[in-house]
Formats: C-alpha cells, structure tokens, sequence
C-alpha cells in the first residue's frame, strides 16, 4: 500500500540492499504488487499481523541462520485488532527470547490519554502503552522518528538509549525543468505567483490552512492557490465556500502519482505549511518539499525538533498562528532573493540531515 511507512519501509530496504545487504520484508498481502528490489524479497502475510500470520512468520524466519536481525517499524494502528494487537506484542518478547537481534523504529508510540474521550478510547491508550513497554522491553536497540517520541518512551524505559532516526521524503525529486515551466504555465497562465500548500487536511491543519491561506490571496490576482494531497478539493470548496472571490483562482489537481507531485512542488512559488503540534521531520508533507528545495513557510510547536530554528532551512512562525504564519509568507512572496535562498538552504539541510543515505548508514553502524 503507497504512502507512509509503506514508502519508508521500501526506501530503507532499497538502500540496505544497495550496501550489500540481503534485506527480506513481512508484510500483509495487498491488491497491489510489491515493488521490485534487487536484493529484496517480500512476503505476504494473509490475514495480517494475526496468530496464524505471526506463526508462520516464525517458521519462515528460522530457514535463516542466526544472528538475524529484525527492524521493526512500529506503529500501533498498523498491527490490527483495532490498535490493540497483544499478540504482536508477545511474539516480539518470544522472538527476543530466542536470540534474535530487535531493532524497534517507533514512528508513533501510542494513543493520547483525553479525559474528554469515550472509555473504549481509555483502555486504547492503556492497551497500546503495555504494547509499547512489551515491544520495549524485546529490543536491542530503539530508533525514534522524532526526538520528542524519547520523552513519551522514557517511562516505560528508562535505560536503553533511543537515537534519532529521520524519516526522508517519499518523493523523489524529478530533475525536469522544461516539464515544470510548462505545468506552470498551465497552473498560472498569466504568470501569477503559486501560494500551495500540501496536505491531507485533518481537521487540525484544515483549520489553519483555511485562516492563513486566504489572506495570502484576497486583494492580489497576481496569486493563484494550489492544493495538493488527499483531501484537497474539499479543502478548496470550503475555503470558496467562506471567500467565492477566490474559487477561481483555487488549484486542487486530486490524487497524483509521485511524478507529478515532484513536478507540482516545483512549480510552487512557496509552501505554506502549518502544523497544530508543530513542524517535524515526521512529517512527509514537510518532508517533501524539503528535499525539493522549495521556500517553505511553517511554524514551531511542541513535537518540533530543534533542526528547523538551528538551520535556518524554513520560515518557521512562532506556533501555529494562522497570522503570523501569513505575514512571513508575504515576506517571501514579495522578495524572490529571499525565497531563493531560502530554497537553496532548505535542499541543502535535507542532503545533510535527512537524505535516505543517512537512515541506512546509522542501522548499519549499530
């Protein structure tokens, strides 16, 4: 299945293959065919992360000699049974029990605890932190996807350390400006600068992205919108639905495969990308453009790593303020040197920090 840690788990079994590795991968059978990878082999489990699947997973594993290693990419929702796979959890201390070498790589650790919420939801987050410790307690070593994950992880192990593992982007960049200047064209037919904005629209971001967005065009028809990712039609009917002035000049080209996507960030003027907990390297809508170079406008917050204030590689608003996330936007958009450089920046922070090569040569130093 595309997107995520689906395109994370390729991507890394790709680069590990690269460096000599012979990388095999258990996932739960799909509609669609694996991609294919030299030095890679795919095995589908039938009925997912189930007794019966785990089961066999075991005795697929010991045709292998020892030592073997197993990284795990852990995301609680993706084992099934509603976000409650104990079973899973076992098998991982049953796996470690008999000698093999657990890497865990905790994309997000478990569901929040909300007074607010219904009591199913209470025991969701009861269940899946059992989960996380049982997982913990298994593994050699614990990558995190974003440094704050440490801090959530640090109760329920306070020994073993936990090192910072960036996710890359998932969308390789095409190196084609003569198709960009055309899509441009087409997307800004009078040269009008491109204000996107690239997300699924959750109702967190759909909030903000419907406050700062607006502002950035209303009084300048010299400025077109753009909105890419799932969701983005919506998006853009509710936000002409609140300005009709603006309908015509809203972009939402629906889904796109990762070779238009490159060529649609490129196109962008800049990126407005605001984020409730705060931009992190989590993020494949932050991500993204990144590794494209492109002038992005996000803010900070309380998930935020220290990278995006250090380098400089973003315009990064104080929290999530729709106005102040604005007022920067329309800094860059009225100042190209600016935005080029900040273009340059950001490509440049992303091949030295967050690049795929760097994931594959940590796991394989550890």
């Amino acid at each position: 299945m595309p997107g995520g840690v689906s395109d994370y788990c390729a991507q890394l079994a790709a680069g590990l293959a690269a460096e000599g590795a012979s990388v095999h991968v258990w996932a739960p059978a799909t509609d669609g065919a694996a991609p294919s990878i030299d030095r890679v082999t795919v095995h589908r489990l039938e009925g997912g992360w189930c007794r019966r699947s785990l089961m066999a997973m075991t005795a697929s594993l010991a045709r292998f000699p020892r030592p073997r290693r197993l990284v795990v990419q852990y995301v609680p929702h993706a084992w099934g049974r509603r976000g409650l796979n104990l079973e899973f959890c076992r098998w991982l201390r049953d796996r470690s029990r008999h000698g093999d070498d657990i890497s865990l790589m905790v994309h997000e650790p478990f569901y929040p605890w909300r007074l607010r919420d219904k009591p199913t939801r209470w025991l969701l987050a009861l269940g899946q932190r059992w989960m996380i410790k049982q997982a913990l307690d298994a593994s050699e070593r614990v990558y995190v996807a974003i440094p704050a994950w440490e801090r959530y992880l640090r109760p329920y192990d306070r020994k073993r350390p936990m090192t910072w593992l960036p996710v890359p982007s998932n969308v390789p960049f095409v190196d084609a400006k003569g198709r960009v200047s055309e899509l441009r064209a087409r997307l800004a037919k009078n040269g009008e600068l491109i204000v996107g904005t690239f997300s699924t629209y959750g109702p967190l971001i759909a909030r903000l992205v419907r406050e700062a967005l607006p502002p950035l065009l209303q009084g300048h028809p010299d400025r077109v919108g753009l909105l890419l990712g799932r969701g983005a039609a919506r998006m853009a009917a509710e936000i002409a639905a609140h300005h009709p002035s603006l309908g015509p000049r809203l972009v939402a080209p629906g889904g796109l495969d990762a070779e238009s996507l490159s060529l649609h960030l490129q196109a962008c003027t800049i990126l407005v990308q605001p984020y409730p907990d705060g931009v992190t390297s989590r993020r494949g809508t932050i991500m993204a453009p990144l590794s494209h170079g492109a002038p992005i406008v996000t803010n900070t917050g309380f998930l935020s790593e220290g990278t995006w204030s250090e380098t400089g590689c973003v315009a990064l608003a104080s929290g999530p303020e729709p106005r102040e996330i604005a007022a920067l936007a329309e800094g860059l958009l009225v100042d190209p040197d600016a935005r080029a450089e900040l273009g340059r920046v950001a490509r440049r922070v992303y091949d030295a920090r967050f690049s795929v090569k760097h994931t594959v040569r940590r796991l394989l130093e550890s």
